[in-house]
């Protein structure tokens, strides 16, 4: 009998060992996986703007001392991507997606119809079914990108006041581009200014269009077009060559060769998405983060292109104006 009992105390003893080491790794794997947070991140294509747009959106979130693995699918500009791209981020483990750009916001709502979603790059996300209005949100919010055309126009005109025709090129594949190309006929419109537009189909075709373009304009107003933006350098290439003076809506294009730029700073633009990531992170319900208009812009001249076109940066206009060397 002694033995009896003390065999079945040692089996018990054996089973509480046991259950306390089965607890202690289950406390190890659960803090383990609250150390980790996945987000998924989509990228319509590679530019500048789009680039620092994720860029600010990381650096806000390890700012906020989240332990974030960003996972990134960038889908080159490849509009059959945007619905099927997304679906790698359609597990438990991802916590939310960000989308860059309108066909990429467009895609992963489509493909994540219950994922929360925090959108960027954006112009108008009413126009483009992201959203109902600023204060009606789904399981998708976020910072459109939209500016003033006329505001920049009238400032642009206090250093040109000769130009009578502007130029730009946009996407005819993004919603994005053709608001823009109507806010932009309308500003020109009340400027008294005439405006030439060019569509394009994609990339290849930014060429032939500003050929068309050169011979008719006196400056030229870059949109926050995807396809366009992604040309950038070629694109200040030859506006240069035939000293046409350039006016973008978002400063990233300006680092790339356009004269300069009073609109989105991405890197900006990208920390203010990250603000609202943050407060989903951390519990909130996505319905009552509203949708924002961007908050943060600058004027910034590109010192070489200023200097090849003979611009005086001591104008008083441009006093504010950070010069990119």
């Amino acid at each position: 009998m002694k033995n009896l009992k003390k065999m079945v105390k040692v089996i018990a003893l054996g089973a509480l060992a046991l259950s306390l080491v089965g607890c202690a790794g289950d406390k190890k794997t659960e803090k383990e996986s609250g150390e980790k947070i996945k987000v998924g991140a989509i990228q319509y294509i590679e530019h500048v703007s789009l680039d620092n747009a994720l860029k600010g959106f990381q650096d806000r979130l390890k700012e906020e001392g989240l332990d974030v693995e960003v996972d990134v699918e960038n889908l080159q500009g490849d509009q059959a991507l945007a619905t099927t791209a997304p679906k790698k981020f359609q597990g438990d483990e991802y916590k939310l997606v960000y989308a860059i750009s309108t066909p990429a916001a467009q895609g992963a709502k489509t493909a994540l119809p219950n994922k929360n979603i925090i959108y960027s790059a954006v112009t108008d996300p009413v126009e483009a079914g992201l959203i109902e209005s600023a204060d009606k949100i789904t399981n998708i919010t976020g910072v459109n990108d939209a500016v003033s055309a006329k505001d920049q126009l009238e400032s642009f005109l206090k250093i040109y006041p000769n130009v009578k025709t502007i130029g730009t090129i946009f996407s005819t594949n993004e919603v994005n581009s053709k608001i823009q190309v109507e806010n932009l006929e309308k500003a020109c419109d009340e400027l008294g200014l005439k405006l030439e537009s060019v569509g394009i189909n994609n990339i290849n075709d930014i060429g032939q269009a500003l050929s068309t373009l050169t011979e008719k304009i006196d400056a030229y107003y870059a949109l926050t077009d995807n396809t366009v933006a992604s040309a950038g350098p070629v694109l200040a290439e030859n506006l240069l060559k035939d000293k046409i003076p350039s006016l973008s809506a978002e400063e990233g294009q300006v680092s790339k060769g356009l004269l300069m730029s009073e609109g989105v700073d991405y890197y900006e633009h990208g920390r203010q998405a990250g603000e609202m990531a943050i407060k989903i992170l951390k519990g909130e319900d996505i319905k009552n983060i509203h949708a924002e208009d961007n908050k943060t812009s600058k004027k910034k001249i590109n010192g070489k292109t200023a200097e090849a076109l003979g611009l005086d940066l001591t104008n008083e206009n441009l006093k504010d104006a950070e010069i990119l060397k």
